[in-house]
């Protein structure tokens, strides 16, 4: 092993995270699982370690547009606190679907930011540190300012995680507890701090221009703002175009009402419910009659047994659509602060 050759452990599990930190960020080519079984050390001429990787089995690309994708994400959350700039970069990465309601989820996010940020300003607790009564409150508050939102989300479920995420994930987790074995004094953050700032040029092309257009933009002297004051005329009289024509009748906009859609969903069981009663009375009175006619017409008596067959397979269907059902749907809502009645 490396310590029996003398090396120092420490540096093993420097070169592990900067070895991974080199492929992932410079590269943009890496290696899925480094765990001790696919990476060995050797002692190099110099007296230093050496790594050897095996097993390439599992390799995925990390390219330009996921590495500026990230970075572009952690300007937006760190820095800007934009909603907006989060999802477009989100959406970028891949972990965002296209064409979802961008509105319910630009909402939830710009709470969290909002709440982030000020976690970081104060320096107070974090809120998963916060004891469990107290979370429990913030997530009822929560509940009750951004329920039809969440609702929304839960519906679209406009999330996912690509492959490559995971990927990287498993390899950071599996290097992190290498690196804290080896080193109790390990700190992954702080090796990655160096290619972070790396990929600070990914952003617009240098790290002097992402600067720039910074401040430009909190002045106001971005290419943009300045294209925006000049084309001002032309988008106003657009809209004014637009505004008239709907005065005329022209346009129809369309509307979604999150309450109207709840109630539609309950209008939804309780029709199914009413549906499965009449027609467990209709196959009861069928069968009832059929049975008062008597035994002398032939086929009469298994007819009526299927007719109340019939009967009972739809009346048991209604106390399990408002019983099951209904209650179910009524305390999924009322998780979210909202009602659907």
């Amino acid at each position: 092993t490396g310590l029996e050759v003398g090396l120092d452990p420490a540096e093993i599990s420097r070169k592990s995270a900067e070895s991974f930190l080199e492929q992932l960020c410079r590269h943009g080519f890496f290696h899925c699982d480094p765990h001790p079984g696919n990476v060995s050390v050797e002692k190099l001429p110099s007296g230093e370690a050496g790594l050897i990787f095996y097993d390439f089995g599992m390799m995925d690309e990390f390219g330009p547009v996921e590495r500026k994708g990230l970075v572009d994400f952690f300007f937006a959350l760190y820095y800007d606190a934009d909603a907006k700039d989060v999802c477009d970069a989100l959406e970028r990465l891949g972990m965002l679907r296209k064409g979802v309601d961008r509105i319910s989820v630009e909402k939830v996010g710009q709470d969290f930011i909002d709440r982030f940020q000020a976690t970081l300003k104060s320096g107070d607790q974090w809120e998963a540190d916060l004891p469990a009564e107290e979370r429990k409150k913030l997530n009822r508050q929560r509940r009750k300012e951004l329920g039809e939102e969440f609702l929304s989300l839960n519906a679209e479920s406009p999330f996912i995680f690509p492959p490559t995420w995971t990927f990287v994930l498993k390899a950071f987790f599996t290097l992190d507890g290498i690196g804290k074995t080896l080193d109790p004094k390990y700190d992954l953050t702080r090796l990655t701090a160096p290619y972070l700032k790396e990929l600070l040029d990914l952003k617009d092309g240098n790290a002097f221009r992402t600067t720039l257009m910074r401040v430009l933009k909190r002045a106001g002297w971005r290419p943009i703002d300045i294209n925006m004051a000049v084309t001002q005329p032309r988008r106003v009289a657009k809209i004014e175009g637009v505004v008239t024509r709907m005065e005329r009748g022209e346009f129809k906009p369309r509307v979604r009402a999150m309450e109207v859609e709840r109630m539609i969903d309950r209008n939804k069981l309780v029709q199914s419910n009413i549906f499965n009663a009449v027609l467990s009375c209709l196959f009861l009175n069928t069968a009832a009659s059929l049975t008062s006619l008597g035994t002398n017409m032939v086929g009469v008596k298994p007819v009526a047994k299927s007719f109340f067959a019939a009967a009972i397979v739809f009346g048991l269907r209604v106390p399990y659509g408002v019983f099951v059902k209904l209650r179910k749907l009524d305390e999924y809502n009322e998780r979210f602060g909202v009602a659907s009645k």
